[in-house]
């Protein structure tokens, strides 16, 4: 047989096998071909998924910037140094200026390590009568600032979250809400305790309860030292509690590195608990039970 002949009858043999797809792959090609077929037929539903998508964290962004105008202007009341708001109080309210709910008188009772004021001094106070007979002190989302939460959000949100993200308005609600009641919920757990009151049950307020898994995290543990920045640079900085983006964008945001060093703590080098959430009502019995001596007023 000539050579040519035999190289070509080895020829076959020699050759790799044609190369073929799995049938995984082949799978996929019609998968991938029909979902683009799909995004370029109907671009609108694309574009909603995306608006949906950045609805998130500007409901976040929403969230922060009303929790800084409530807290800052109104609860710290710096809304009185502007003339016309202290005429509007004298004129309406008949008040030298515009109440802040009783957080100032809050801020006034905690001390650096975020437990509060039981001294007889203190007890005897005008500051603390304000807060007399509220069992959270001024610190818990009862249901009517949960109300006036989400009022407040509808008002200041659906033009961002309508007008300029273009959702319709039962998508928009759906996102304040869920959002303000997630707030609440967050705060609930966080700040009550946090100054040794009680949780929250459901039957006043968002439960304590139900975020209190989250006590001792990474997260509840940077929002707990934001906060008591807060009250240890006397209400100056670090406003917001459970949404501190608008304290950074603004510089209102003190790293506990600054604020650490000047804190002053009633207990020495003992360490407190964060959440005790009887603390205050022990304290209080406590010194109910102080003996005033004869002539000390």
């Amino acid at each position: 047989m000539p050579l040519t002949s035999t190289m070509m009858s080895l020829r076959p043999s020699l050759r790799s096998p044609l190369k073929t797809r799995s049938p995984l792959k082949t799978a996929r090609l019609p998968a991938r071909r029909l979902a683009c077929s799909a995004l370029a037929l109907d671009p609108e539903s694309t574009m909603h998924a995306i608006r949906i998508a950045v609805a998130v964290p500007t409901t976040y962004a929403l969230v922060s910037i009303n929790e800084y105008i409530t807290h800052r202007w109104y609860q710290h009341e710096e809304l009185n140094t502007y003339a016309s708001v202290r005429k509007f109080a004298q004129t309406f309210l008949d008040r030298p200026k515009l109440p802040g709910g009783g957080h100032v008188e809050h801020h006034a009772e905690t001390l650096d390590d975020m437990s509060l004021r039981t001294d007889a001094k203190w007890l005897a106070s005008e500051p603390c009568a304000v807060l007399e007979g509220k069992t959270y002190r001024g610190t818990a989302f009862e249901y009517d600032i949960v109300a006036m939460m989400i009022a407040q959000m509808f008002v200041t949100c659906p033009w961002v979250l309508c007008g300029v993200l273009g959702l319709n308005f039962a998508e928009a609600s759906a996102f304040i809400v869920s959002a303000t009641v997630l707030h609440g919920l967050i705060w609930n757990a966080l700040h009550p305790a946090m100054h040794g009151l009680p949780n929250v049950p459901i039957a006043e307020g968002l439960p304590s309860s139900w975020l209190k898994g989250l006590r001792g995290s990474a997260y509840f543990n940077w929002l707990y030292a934001n906060h008591q920045g807060h009250h240890v640079l006397s209400g100056r900085c670090n406003y917001n509690v459970c949404a501190p983006l608008v304290d950074h964008v603004l510089g209102t945001y003190v790293p506990e590195s600054e604020w650490g060093p000047k804190a002053k703590t009633s207990n020495g080098d003992e360490s407190r608990p964060q959440y005790d959430a009887t603390e205050y009502a022990r304290a209080l019995a406590a010194a109910s039970t102080v003996k005033v001596p004869v002539g000390a007023n």
